[in-house]
């Protein structure tokens, strides 16, 4: 009896799982940077369960100003702006509720 109580429990414990984008191998993130003239570097992009993660470094002498989109199928995508100094680097986030497959990140920056 207590067996089938444990299996039970695990069998409905598994949808819980899925449902927080729990994926041992991850998912592919495509970035498109439109640097505007300015030197600026995608250095690296990632996930950490359903969050998305891109690292932009401004390696030019002029202030960057830049809007990211991050789009992941049917979820309504949200710009993030952000302002970079010369020499910083940042992490750009996005949070997602769905199950992400694949996420598209347009970066568009400008001088500031």
């Amino acid at each position: 009896m207590k067996q089938l109580l444990i299996v039970g429990l695990l069998a409905l414990s598994l949808p819980v799982f899925a449902q927080q984008g729990v994926s041992p191998l991850g998912f592919p993130v495509d970035v498109e940077l439109k640097a505007g003239g300015l030197d600026l570097v995608n250095t690296d992009t990632g996930d950490v369960g359903n969050v998305a993660t891109v690292t932009l470094l401004n390696q030019d002498r002029r202030e960057a100003f830049c809007v990211a989109t991050f789009v992941n199928g049917p979820e309504r995508p949200s710009p993030l702006r952000v302002r970079l100094a010369p020499g910083e680097k940042t992490v750009l986030t996005q949070a997602f509720q769905r199950e992400i497959v694949r996420v598209r990140v347009s970066i568009e920056c400008n001088e500031d």
